[in-house]
């Protein structure tokens, strides 16, 4: 291939670098029945609480980074993702620390929440490297074939009009933007929480060796089991439900063991897997 051919490929944008993230997907099994049966309001007030929990552990600890360090959500209907970024290539092991940590009880938040609700909910934890931007088409002055502002220009009027003269907007079509989000680990995650049977949001036994997430694990906030003939480490939502008013881990798990007993429910073998791994935790 010639080099004329070969530029088509090239981009036009700055090239887009990879960097360490750490995200989950998370699945509610119950969806497509809520959605059924025109329950909106179930799915409604779970996001509700999940806020307000968020809120709730705020207002104790305001050492928390709020947009900077925490989490990100973004849903897609059943699923719901949550990404941070880890700093792994500057080997920041303290801030990466609070990170994971504080990842791991979002997504106790979410676990704890939906069983509150009775919700079954199942998920997959993860590190790796991933690209992730913002790609924009060609910019809107060389659209519009008028010059760009500068910032001198704003500095020195003051009104609409000797900002913006007439015509400037002529021809001007706006930029487009599109996300660019690629990774392998996201879509082994899409996959393989699909296959996974138990109730919890669990991490693949082999990121124990990572030294990112050594800390987190020591720190019990995430313990080892075996679920589903797979060595995961699970998030301990026990631990966190201990601080709930209004629901007990034992409350839980009595209701995991009578719909489990019961056979009946559409989800009986999940929360028969829940029943089972919990006493681990």
């Amino acid at each position: 291939m010639d080099e004329a051919a070969s530029s088509v490929f090239e981009p036009v944008n700055d090239p887009i670098k990879s960097h360490t993230q750490l995200f989950s997907c998370i699945q509610l099994p119950d969806f497509p029945s809520l959605l059924g049966k025109g329950q909106i309001s179930t799915i409604q007030v779970f996001y509700e609480r999940v806020a307000q929990e968020i809120y709730n552990t705020r207002k104790k600890n305001y050492s928390w980074g709020f947009g900077v360090i925490e989490p990100r959500f973004i849903n897609f209907c059943d699923q719901i993702i949550l990404i941070s970024r880890l700093y792994k290539e500057e080997e920041l092991a303290d801030l990466n620390s609070v990170i994971f940590k504080l990842f791991t009880e979002f997504n106790n938040i979410v676990l704890s929440t939906a069983m509150n609700m009775h919700l079954p909910i199942r998920g997959m934890m993860r590190t790796g490297k991933v690209y992730e931007g913002t790609l924009r088409s060609r910019k809107p002055a060389l659209v519009s074939g008028k010059d760009p502002l500068i910032l001198s220009d704003l500095l020195k009027v003051y009104s609409f009009g000797e900002i913006f003269p007439n015509g400037y907007t002529d021809g001007m079509i706006p930029a487009v933007e599109m996300p660019f989000h690629l990774g392998d680990g996201l879509c082994k995650s899409l996959l393989e929480v699909n296959q996974l049977e138990s109730i919890g949001i669990f991490l693949p036994a082999e990121f124990a060796k990572d030294s990112i997430t050594e800390v987190t694990i020591l720190s019990n906030m995430l313990t080892g089991i075996y679920v589903d003939g797979k060595n995961l480490f699970a998030c301990n939502w026990k631990e966190w439900m201990k601080g709930q008013s209004d629901c007990s881990p034992e409350n839980i798990i009595a209701f995991a063991e009578s719909e489990a007993g019961s056979g009946k429910g559409t989800y009986a073998g999940h929360w028969r897997s829940l029943a089972e791994y919990s006493v681990h935790l």
